[in-house]
This record gives structure tokens, C-alpha cells and sequence, in this order.
């Protein structure tokens, strides 16, 4: 009961001068042979074998195993000999399959590398990698499953890889690390698959590999503002309505008021802003959404911009991010009702006007001008509350992945243990082990 092996019975153990723990066991399955299926009674003569196996109380355990080698009593059977085996210890097995599976789950559940998990259980990291590639393709399946929101992220698997044409001297590129990946933002799935490289064919690429089903369920895309991506969608997924990830669009707005306040700094000073300016002092307070800034940090802000004119400058692009926020404050998470277009479409439509407003600032026609591009696709995301969140915290477990693997030579790998990482979370909280992120 102790060793837990089925159709194993351990016939003695014991503890040498050494501290290590000697297990001898024999099979007690019925011995039937392999090509015919007798089941014979008849021994030819007995054989020990010594799989690896599992540690015993953390300890390491040598395993005897004691089997027969039985005659096969069927006079039309090829085989005459056949030695008996139980469903951990095959025939020729020198790692016994619990081993084996105890050194997947540990790179599977655990998030280690297959070489750590080989280097605990004692055995080769080929054996180890083996054993967690054939529960991946378990857990993770052929296909993905239809999901209704879709997320497109990229992320590089290294430096890119370059070469001397011999004829013309010019340098070609041999491989392009980066990949885009697709992501299940509300399901289990995790990482639905991944392509190498990140142009709009190759995205496209990957979409067109889906089945018409598959691509006539998804609803929404949630994407950054990427042309790229908002292009392969548009191709490949026409029935699909694309969101702008709602943070990127306020951290756009962030950098163009720090754009703003350095330009002002310089113009002020002739040199960039440091310690001591009053501007510098606040640029922490700028970057803060105004409702949570307390009275007196407010009014820190304001007599610090009102005392100059490039402080004027900066306060009209703070006041540019802020009224850009309006409008995406309105989504259901923040006001707890389903809010109208034509609200959301208004409060742009005020940001764009103030923008137009103090023409004289450079970065805030850049940045109008981005958002009016964008306008459909972030009405989309404010009305429908889709959000790229997930894929962004997925595809920071992809890049933690390769940081514990010291980077992927084989993209097959690497989108092996990456897809398994991002399902962790979601076959954990299945098992009723705890929440999922």
C-alpha cells in the first residue's frame, strides 16, 4: 500500500549502512504474451531489473524488481519466450512511468525547466522532455476550442538572426524572432497558438489556419493600437468588431504630457529638467488620474503650472489626458451601467476640440490625430469592456518561460511550454487548488 504501485508487490525492504532505502518487489499480474495473449505459468528463468523511480520521503530509492521470463505456451506463437511487465514497468523500462510522470508535472504544474526536473529525478533531460511532451499534447489538444474574444499580442524570442549574401555583400535576415500570439481572454485556453515573425500575412496567416466555425465565433478582437494586427484582423475576421486596448490608449496620453513637460523644461531653462524645477517636482502628479490626487497635491500642480507660460503649455496637455479619460471612464466597470455610444462619442469629440483648440502644441495634434484614427475601435472597447489584459499577463508568462529556459532553439518548444504555462493557472483552479490568477 505504501509503494503504490498496481500489480507490484514489494517482497522486502530495507535501509543500508548508507541511509538509502532498498525496495525488492516482484509482479503479480497474470503473465500473458504479448503476441498471442496466453497466459502462461510456465518460467524459462528469472531476471532483475533496476528502473529509476520515484524518491521515497524525499530520499532517493533503489528499486529491484524481480520479474519472469515465462515460456509461451502457445505451439502456433512466433515468440517462445516473454518477459512479464505491469502497466509502470513495460517491457525494456529502465524509469518507471511514474517517474516519468511525477518529472512532467513538475515542469508542467511547477513552471520548472525539463533540466532541473532531470536533474532531481536523476534521469536525462531527454527523457524528461519526452515524458512532458506527451502530457502537453494531453492537456492542450490538437485545436483550440471557439472562443468569443480574442486576443492578439507580440512578444521576441531573442535577437534576430542575420547573414553575408556571398554575391552582393548586402546582410539578410534568416530568422525573425519575434511572434505573435493569440490568446482565449475568457476561457482556459490561455495561448491559442503562435507565429513566427509579426506582419500583417503573418497574423493573417495563422487565422487563416482556423476553421470558417472557428473564425465566425469570434466576436471581438482586443488588440494595441497596431495597424498590423488591425489589418490581419479586418482580412481574416470581417464579422469580428476590434477593441483598442484601453491602456495603451491612456498611456499614450501619459507620454505625450511628458513629451509636452520636457519640451517646456527645455524651453525654459535650455537644458533638461532636474532635481529642484518646480516642473520636474510634479511629474509624478501629472502621470496620477486627477481623482485621486489629495487637495493639497492638486493645488501643487496647479500654481505650479500657472506660473509660467511653457507651465501653461503642459497644463493643456494634462488637461488633454484628462478629458481623454472622460470618455473611457464611461465603460460598464466604472460606472456599473452599459453606457451610450453617443456619450462616449461626445466626450471624444470634446477631447478632439480642445486639442484643436491649442493648435500651437504639437504633441497634442499628434496625439488627436492618433485618437481619431483609433475612434471606432475604442468606442468598441468603452462599449463592450473588452480589455487585452489577459494577453498581456500571458505574455508576460511567455517571456518569463524563455527567461527560465535561457531562451528557445526549437520555436516548437518553446510554444509547447509556453501554451502549458498560461493553462497552469486555469487546471489548477479545475482541481480546486486555488483561484486562477
Amino acid at each position: 500500500m505504501l509503494f503504490g504501485m498496481s500489480g507490484v508487490e514489494v517482497t522486502e525492504a530495507e535501509r543500508g549502512d548508507d541511509g538509502r532505502l532498498t525496495v525488492w518487489a516482484r509482479i503479480t499480474l497474470p503473465a500473458a504474451c504479448p503476441a498471442c495473449g496466453t497466459v502462461s505459468e510456465s518460467v524459462h528463468q528469472y531476471v532483475t531489473a533496476r528502473p529509476r523511480d520515484v524518491r521515497a520521503c524525499g530520499e532517493e530509492t533503489e528499486f529491484f524488481l524481480v520479474k519472469r521470463r515465462m515460456k509461451c505456451p502457445g505451439a502456433a506463437c512466433p515468440r517462445l519466450t516473454f518477459t512479464e511487465s505491469a502497466p509502470q514497468v513495460p517491457p525494456h523500462c529502465t524509469i518507471t512511468r511514474r517517474l516519468l510522470g511525477h518529472a512532467a508535472a513538475e515542469v508542467a504544474d511547477r513552471g520548472i525547466t525539463p533540466a532541473e526536473a532531470a536533474r532531481d529525478a536523476g534521469i536525462s533531460w531527454h527523457s524528461v522532455h519526452g515524458a512532458f511532451a506527451e502530457a502537453a499534447g494531453e492537456v492542450l489538444g490538437e485545436d483550440p476550442a471557439p472562443v468569443a474574444h480574442l486576443g492578439i499580442d507580440e512578444h521576441r524570442r531573442g535577437r534576430p538572426r542575420w547573414r553575408t549574401d556571398e554575391l552582393t555583400g548586402e546582410t539578410v535576415q534568416l530568422a525573425d524572432r519575434w511572434h505573435v500570439c493569440f490568446y482565449d481572454l475568457d476561457g482556459y485556453q490561455g495561448l491559442l497558438g503562435q507565429v513566427e515573425g509579426r506582419t500583417s500575412d503573418d497574423a493573417a496567416y495563422w487565422l487563416a489556419g482556423a476553421t470558417p466555425a472557428w473564425r465566425d465565433a469570434v466576436q471581438a478582437v482586443a488588440i494595441d493600437m497596431c495597424t498590423i494586427f488591425a489589418s490581419a484582423v479586418r482580412r481574416m475576421l470581417p464579422r469580428a468588431r476590434i477593441a483598442v486596448d484601453l491602456f495603451h490608449v491612456v498611456q499614450l496620453a501619459v507620454k505625450t504630457t511628458g513629451d509636452v513637460r520636457r519640451r517646456a523644461i527645455r524651453e525654459l531653462y535650455g537644458r533638461r529638467g532636474k532635481a529642484g524645477d518646480p516642473e520636474y517636482g510634479i511629474k509624478s502628479l501629472l502621470n496620477q488620474n486627477l481623482e485621486n490626487l489629495s487637495p493639497e497635491q492638486f493645488e501643487k500642480v496647479i500654481e505650479t503650472l500657472d506660473a509660467t507660460a511653457p507651465g501653461q503649455q503642459i497644463a493643456i496637455a494634462w488637461i488633454a489626458k484628462e478629458r481623454l479619460r472622460d470618455a473611457l471612464k464611461l465603460r460598464a466597470r466604472v460606472t456599473g451601467s452599459t453606457p451610450c455610444e453617443r456619450q462616449v462619442r461626445d466626450r471624444l469629440f470634446t477631447f478632439c476640440d480642445w486639442c484643436a483648440q491649442h493648435e500651437g502644441t504639437p504633441e497634442l495634434q499628434t496625439l488627436a490625430g492618433t485618437i481619431a484614427r483609433w475612434e471606432n475601435e475604442i468606442v468598441t472597447a468603452v462599449l463592450t469592456g473588452v480589455t487585452n489584459a489577459t494577453a498581456e499577463s500571458l505574455n508576460r508568462l511567455a517571456k518569463l518561460e524563455a527567461r527560465r529556459a535561457y531562451g528557445f532553439r526549437n520555436p516548437a518548444n518553446q510554444r509547447r511550454r509556453v501554451r502549458t504555462a498560461c493553462t497552469r493557472g486555469t487546471r489548477r483552479q479545475s482541481a480546486g487548488n486555488g483561484p486562477t490568477r
